[in-house]
């Protein structure tokens, strides 16, 4: 199966035949795991996504109309990941749909560090997702997987598709990066800090630094895979991933999912 391309008329979408499915630039974008008509967090998705949609004079009439017409169009069978999207055009911005099928699940990563940042709207998912990709792509020829964004002072910001946690030796508590580090409000990671409150597990923002990853576990988040497990950082600190700890929260992440419709 293929990926196919709707545009919002403002009551219904409308297939795009054209041959470049990637024209125009992206203003927004925001997209899910669906497995048999159920997803995890769908109305957080749906609030990032709008919150962001706005700042283009998009009402929320239109955004509501659109976002119900997109989410009655999944299927209710099989694996997908569905992508909602803001795109520039002549005419002003336009709301799309793809239906795309879902990659298999994977639940470990090899993370390396980025050479640089490229992100122009840390804050935004959207318009960053092409540069991202080459920046996870760079680090592919070290064996890694994820390429991890990383400060001047050493500490980790977020993946290039992902969200960073670290739990440290000993495995006390779960430390997130601060929110008044600029990234992209991370849906998944606030599914997990609920889950880590109702265990008990102290919630820390605070920086995760390189140095202090010796020993750690470290978790890279995402909509699509849930936590991934970091079993090796390249040309970093030795970690000690919990294979049977992440597969523990991995399904009750996954035990939060509600029906599409």
């Amino acid at each position: 199966m293929s990926t196919r391309l709707f545009s919002f008329s403002g009551e219904a979408l409308g297939a795009i035949e054209w041959c470049d499915p990637v024209a125009g630039e992206t203003l927004v974008a925001d997209s899910w795991r669906v497995e048999s008509g159920q997803a995890v967090a769908l109305e957080r998705h749906r609030d990032r996504f709008f919150a962001s949609a706005v700042n283009y004079g998009l009402d929320s009439a239109r955004l509501s109309a659109f976002w119900d017409t997109a989410i009655a169009a999944i299927p209710l069978e099989g694996s997908w990941f569905p992508r909602v999207e803001v795109v520039a055009t002549p005419g002003g911005p336009t709301l799309r749909y793809r239906e795309r099928p879902a990659p298999a699940w994977i639940s470990d990563a090899v993370v390396a560090i980025a050479e640089h940042d490229p992100r122009t709207t840390p804050l935004t998912k959207g318009p960053d997702l092409e540069v991202l990709m080459a920046l996870r792509r760079s680090v592919a020829p070290t064996g890694a997987t994820e390429a991890l964004i990383v400060s001047a002072e050493g500490e980790i910001i977020e993946g290039a598709y992902s969200t960073i946690v670290m739990i440290p030796p000993g495995g006390h508590e779960l430390r997130v990066v601060p929110s008044s580090v600029p990234r992209i409000p991370s849906v998944t990671e606030a599914v997990i800090r609920e889950i880590a409150q109702a265990r008990g597990i102290p919630v820390l923002e605070a920086p995760i630094a390189l140095d202090a990853l010796e020993g750690a576990d470290l978790w890279v988040l995402s909509a699509l895979h849930g936590i991934r497990i970091a079993t090796d950082f390249r040309g970093g600190p030795r970690l000690s991933p919990d294979i049977a700890r992440r597969d523990n929260w991995q399904a009750q992440w996954w035990a939060t999912r509600h029906k599409l419709r």
